[in-house]
């Protein structure tokens, strides 16, 4: 019943959609959301469509080996261009963990990045929650995300605006999608999955875009996201993600390790 109700959501969004303007290069955000849980009580719906598959691949290694497909992804990348590469750091969080970005404990968000310490830490209860009630590939699509954040650091990508900065990860999240389809790992249901989870985790409709920490709203994740998915690396480093909105004057970074823009519940 819960999975019918979120397509049926996406279905809903996609069709009464406009077509956002699309954004330059982005940067890195201190410790920051992906996805508030909404949905821990509910009871999990069967999968609808088969998981997503890499050879190897199980349920207990999914996050350890999708992470490093998406660290061979860019490696790949970057080899092509001629620039070098390496992988930002993995720490799996099942209790209070201390960065150098604050404390990152495994109810606070599903993953997040620190630009200090250039570490993605991923909880791993959260993460089993996506999983069961949204899909694998939803899940997926987070840690592509935050590993997008890590790409922006290599690439001194820092945009005045967070939104910015959260779409272009967004971005780079759907061209690792069709690099996992180009592999014929993705399966049926699978981009849905990552357009729902990118609705799940849009901002509040009473977030102002210009404000320190927002992610965009769900017409903004979602085409940001079908932005990497159909045009790859190059549509997320040409075009643009933001609304032409005037960035706010300030001249401190929070660094936090939870920021106060998660969606609300």
């Amino acid at each position: 019943m819960l999975r019918r109700l979120i397509w049926a959501l996406i279905a809903l969004v996609l069709a009464t959609a406009g077509s956002p303007a699309i954004a330059a290069p982005v940067h890195t955000a201190p410790l920051r959301p992906a996805f508030t849980p909404r949905f821990q009580d509910d009871t999990p719906a069967e999968d609808q469509f088969e998981a997503f598959s890499m050879p190897g691949l199980t349920p207990d290694n999914l996050t350890d080996m999708v992470l490093k497909d998406i660290d061979s992804f860019w490696a790949g990348e970057f080899a092509n261009e001629g620039f070098d590469y390496y992988a930002a750091g993995i720490i799996p969080v099942t209790d209070v963990t201390h960065s150098s970005c604050g404390d990152f404990g495994p109810y606070d968000n599903p993953a997040a990045y620190c630009p200090i310490d250039d570490t993605v830490y991923v909880s791993i209860p959260l993460g089993k929650d996506i999983r069961t009630n949204v899909g694998d590939f939803a899940w997926i699509a987070v840690l592509a995300h935050e590993w997008g954040h890590h790409i922006q650091v290599l690439m001194h990508i820092d945009p005045p605006l967070t939104i910015e900065r959260e779409l272009q990860a967004d971005c780079f999240s759907g061209a690792y999608a069709l690099r996992a389809k180009q592999q014929g790992f993705l399966q049926e249901g699978d981009v849905t999955e990552a357009v729902a989870i990118s609705v799940l985790s849009a901002d509040p409709v009473d977030m102002g875009e210009a404000v320190p920490g927002a992610h965009g709203s769900s017409d903004y994740r979602v085409t940001a996201f079908m932005q990497g998915y159909f045009g790859g690396v190059p549509s997320c480093l040409n075009t643009t993600f933001a609304p032409d909105v005037a960035a706010p004057d300030t001249t401190a970074q929070d660094t936090t390790a939870q920021e106060t823009a998660a969606p609300s519940g």
